[in-house]
């Protein structure tokens, strides 16, 4: 009987279970869809769909894997997004939505209280100062439950992460991991917006990877199908979870100092790129410094609210969309495989596929900038635009789309490189790895390397990692990477292109102040 380890992955719209084997390998998958009830400036879940799922995935994953197999420990990961629960710990529904009781991670209805919050610490500075905010950040989040949901607020007895909510669910007892976003902020500054109720925020602290005391619980073991005991480690952002799942190998003193010169890119609905530093530095436009799993450093984490979510948004909203989609099923291709080949189709021999939208540009802030601008009310823009409704020009809108992302994190990196990171490469993770045009425009636009990892679904390494700490397979998480993380080919730039890219993202940056001025035409009294 083999030992496998059993990774949860919770993303936005789906929960994937897996079975990972001590050295990072997937032996077995199960993927369930996830309730989603998402309009202009909501995100909502229900933790009730979320935990069934999950029990479902379980069952259904160790019924279809056909070897006998012991499972050592279970880890999981999931979004940044809050649970609600009453009282008596039970679901505290959201307003008009008798399921919902998670505010996801995409949630902006908190934007005037990231606002308030903002200017309320606006000359703060220091540790017990709560950073720039955005909506999409707790603390804005708590301050928009108090102020405009004040009998939710009055009747909520416990915030959890959707991570802890998850490892709570499993075994009972309430704890809190190094990520959590609820208890994050200092006192001080709950106190100050009035929003400091401990009972909210109560839970035992946790190092990642620690065991949660008792491990899996009797209940929770009869509806899993697991032993009861079963080791359950302490819960991980997603993002941070998939940053350890590419940044290995790491077997000497030396490639663990080489972190710093690594920017893990997390991508998939949104992005997010992690930067590791020894030292604690604070970046204006970049969240951080955050706590790391990795003894000894720190991450600064940059990104954008929606990448593959633009990418699905504008290409779903083209007239051609509908055949693009059947042809894809047609040649049993994903409708991004598929525009990959058309794209290759339309450039030929004569012209790399990059330089097809040289009259085509695109400002990726359709729901706002979350890094390094942190305004969410910025507006998407895109140049170009004809009367042609060919699936070729769908192609076309999609390769901008892709290139504006890109643009986006070349920006980012700047604000980071601007502030002493200096990166040789980066290590790509998440749904949109897998598409290798996607990631080649990384490479091509920042001018860094990228190592591919050696899991295509490495994302589900992540709760894998810290699984086998938790369970004594790897004394630290240092040591799991060591083995599990591995890595393969490197992409490189096309450095004939950097002329080309150069001029994209002059463009990138002047769609912006673009649109600076027109918003100042339009609000000018006359």
């Amino acid at each position: 009987m083999g030992d496998a380890l059993l990774s949860i992955d919770v993303g936005t719209a789906s929960l994937r279970s897996a079975l990972v084997s001590t050295k990072g390998k997937v032996l077995a998958k199960n993927i369930q869809q996830l309730k989603l009830w998402q309009s202009p400036g909501i995100m909502e879940q229900s933790s009730d769909d979320v935990y069934g799922c999950l029990i479902v995935s379980v069952r259904q994953l160790i019924e279809q894997y056909h070897h006998p197999v012991t499972i050592k420990a279970i880890g999981i990961d999931a979004t940044a997004s809050q649970v609600l629960l009453n009282q008596n710990l039970e679901p505290l529904h959201l307003p008009d939505n008798p399921e919902a009781n998670i505010l996801g991670w995409m949630d902006h209805r908190a934007q005037p209280q990231s606002e308030i919050i903002n200017k309320q610490f606006e000359t703060s500075s220091g540790q017990n100062a709560p950073g720039q905010q955005i909506p999409e950040m707790c603390l804005s989040k708590m301050l928009w439950l108090k102020q405009e949901q004040p009998e939710l607020w009055s009747q909520c007895g416990l915030i959890l992460d959707l991570y802890d909510f998850l490892t709570w669910k499993l075994t009972g007892v309430t704890t809190r991991s190094l990520f959590s976003k609820v208890t994050c902020e200092p006192q001080e500054v709950l106190e100050v917006l009035g929003i400091d109720k401990p009972e909210l925020r109560r839970g035992e602290l946790l190092l990642p990877a620690s065991p949660i005391p008792g491990g899996l619980s009797a209940s929770s073991a009869e509806t899993t199908g697991l032993p009861a005991g079963t080791p359950v480690a302490a819960g991980v952002v997603d993002g941070t979870g998939g940053s350890l799942a590419v940044l290995g190998p790491i077997q000497s003193d030396k490639e663990y100092s080489c972190l710093e010169n690594k920017l893990s890119m997390v991508v998939g609905t949104s992005t997010i790129y992690v930067a590791s530093s020894r030292s604690a530095r604070t970046i204006k436009g970049a969240w951080g410094p955050m706590p790391s799993a990795l003894e000894g450093f720190y991450h600064n984490i940059v990104g954008q609210s929606a990448a593959g979510a633009l990418i699905d948004h504008l290409i779903t909203s083209h007239p051609s969309y509908t055949d693009a989609l059947n042809e894809s099923k047609r040649n049993h291709k994903t409708i991004y495989s598929y525009l990959n080949k058309v794209l290759k189709n339309m450039a030929g021999e004569s012209q790399p596929i990059p330089l097809l939208t040289y009259d085509i540009h695109l400002l990726p802030y359709f729901a706002g900038n979350r890094c390094p601008r942190m305004d969410m009310s910025l507006k998407g823009m895109m140049t170009g635009l004809t009367l042609d409704q060919s699936i070729e020009n769908l192609a076309l809108w999609y390769l901008a789309c892709i290139q504006a992302i890109a643009l986006g994190a070349r920006h980012n990196i700047e604000r980071l490189t601007e502030n002493g990171y200096c990166f040789n490469e980066l290590r790509p993770c998440g749904g949109l790895a897998k598409n290798p045009l996607f990631v080649q425009e990384h490479v091509n636009i920042t001018g860094i390397p990228a190592k591919m990892p050696e899991e295509p679904d490495c994302m589900l390494l992540s709760g894998a990692l810290v699984a086998a700490v938790a369970c004594g397979t790897y004394t630290s998480i240092k040591d799991a990477m060591g083995v599990m993380s591995q890595q393969r080919e490197t992409l490189h730039p096309e450095t004939s292109l950097a002329g080309y890219y150069d001029k994209k993202y002059r463009i990138y940056l002047e769609l912006y102040e673009d649109q600076q001025k027109y918003q100042k035409i339009m609000s000018h009294e006359s």
